[in-house]
């Protein structure tokens, strides 16, 4: 007996039926496990398996619906030192994390020597150095992910009848860094 319905929208069914399946008594949890199903079209002993294993589930695990939101990762880094990375990653021609984390002495040695980084004017100072020159290519790539998503919008925008997949074929490119080995 197999029923039109999704694996989806059987989750969502155990999902709604589970909690009351376990807090009911023996009774109840036949009417309960009838109608699972008769909409799910399972057999009783695997709904009655699949009721009691999205019970003891806690939500967002699995294929469970109900998923709980994921808490905001608290910035290590400050506003300024944003700021001035974005400036640093644009100047450089828009390097990956792994090579801009590598340049980043140089590149702030260069950018300070040429007069595009003052300390004091546009957010720079010698803490917001201190912060660049610690942060790893992993937290440099995750800060300057908007950066880069609007950077490759407006390339990609700017190609009018173009397709973008040479856009999503740079973003994707993994960087290697063999090389300098």
């Amino acid at each position: 007996m197999e029923s039109g319905l999704s694996m989806t929208s059987r989750a969502e069914i155990t999902t709604k039926y589970a909690k009351a399946y376990v807090k009911t008594s023996k009774k109840d949890r036949g009417q309960i496990l009838d109608q699972v199903v008769e909409v799910t079209g399972w057999s009783r002993d695997n709904a009655r398996r699949r009721l009691t294993a999205a019970a003891k589930r806690p939500p967002g695990s699995g294929r469970s619906v109900a998923k709980r939101a994921r808490k905001p990762r608290t910035p290590k880094y400050s506003y300024d030192t944003l700021k001035v990375l974005q400036k640093v990653w644009a100047a450089s021609g828009g390097q990956c994390g792994k090579y801009l984390a590598a340049s980043m002495a140089i590149q702030l040695d260069g950018l300070e020597r040429h007069g595009e980084l003052v300390v004091g004017r546009d957010r720079y100072s010698p803490e917001v150095r201190e912060e660049l020159l610690a942060m790893s290519a992993a937290s440099i790539d995750r800060y300057l992910r908007p950066a880069k998503a609007s950077a490759s919008n407006r390339v990609a925008r700017s190609r009018s009848g173009c397709s973008s997949v040479a856009t999503t074929k740079a973003r994707w490119t993994p960087c290697s860094t063999r090389s300098w080995m």
